[in-house]
């Protein structure tokens, strides 16, 4: 008996090395819905079992993307929604915002233009949320080159 006990536990630990993590459907090739240790989970398509294709990936922290993946990034067009209620609109690369996109602010500012490694970078327009509109030159997030203000009236 002592026999089987020790040879049941010993199996167990080798069979579930990871209880928590978890896969729903086709998780090498095809679709399918992971759940991390964490509680994060991804639920789209995976090709050689990394995220690639379209899906949505759900953070811990509150955050949520969706949109498509590339070898395991996110990568090409999608939304990724911050715990704080911003938005991020667009494309990404290597898992960056970067490229053409519209960031919205939770307090109602609003930029929309280019992006780089997540930072507004290039020609891009800024909109308050009291109406003022700011277009210009931007370098890591920093106004470099004012083209035009309007204050709303």
């Amino acid at each position: 008996m002592k026999t089987k006990l020790l040879f049941f536990v010993i199996a167990l630990a080798f069979i579930n090395v990871n209880a928590y993590s978890q896969c729903v459907g086709k998780c090498r090739e095809g679709q399918g819905i992971y759940t991390f240790q964490s509680g994060e989970t991804y639920d789209g398509t995976f090709r050689n079992g990394k995220f690639d294709g379209y899906g949505t990936y759900a953070y811990k922290s509150g955050a949520k993307y969706v949109g498509d993946f590339k070898n395991g990034k996110r990568d090409g067009r999608g939304t990724y929604t911050y715990p704080t209620g911003d938005v991020y609109d667009g494309d990404f690369v290597d898992g960056f915002p970067e490229g053409k996109g519209i960031y919205t602010f939770a307090n109602g500012d609003k930029y929309t233009g280019d992006f780089k490694k997540g930072k507004r970078d290039g020609k891009g327009t800024y909109v308050f949320a009291s109406g003022t509109k700011q277009t210009g030159i931007f370098e890591n997030s920093v106004l470099v080159e004012q083209i035009s203000l309007e204050r709303k009236k």
